[in-house]
């Protein structure tokens, strides 16, 4: 009988605890403002940008990449979300690259690297709102 109330306690709290989690999953996703992001992600970019040295553009860089991953998961529109999927994929593997750069201690490499950053930002931005004229003549 107790270990019968103990299981019980314990399936209790372990659905309780589910719950929870799922909750606070959805919360996350539905309070996420990707034009907040992209706004933090653009101050982080002209932060690296700016930097003098290896030392002052890792931070920028790692807080960069994981605004890029809070991006890449949350919830797009269905009709993007394979266009966000492949720029956020893209840019991961370009601030990956800009990382490598910067722990080898190659300044001039990172910064080089971080170009693309900006290229694919342009690329996406362009993708996403096409101009009047991509729309009108392809």
């Amino acid at each position: 009988m107790k270990k019968t109330k103990q299981l019980l306690a314990a399936s209790l709290l372990s659905s309780a605890l589910l719950s929870m989690s799922v909750m606070s999953t959805s919360v996350l996703a539905a309070d996420f403002d990707m034009n907040q992001t992209m706004k933090k992600m653009s101050f982080e970019f002209k932060q690296a940008a700016e930097a003098q040295s290896v030392e002052a553009m890792k931070q920028p860089v790692a807080n960069l990449a994981e605004l890029v991953e809070m991006a890449n998961q949350a919830e797009h529109p269905e009709e993007r979300t394979a266009l966000y999927t492949e720029g956020f994929d893209k840019l991961t593997v370009v601030i990956e690259g800009v990382e490598a750069h910067l722990e080898e201690g190659e300044l001039e490499a990172a910064q080089q690297a971080l170009r693309e950053v900006d290229d694919l930002r342009i690329e996406f931005h362009d993708r996403r709102n096409p101009s009047i004229w991509k729309r009108l003549f392809g």
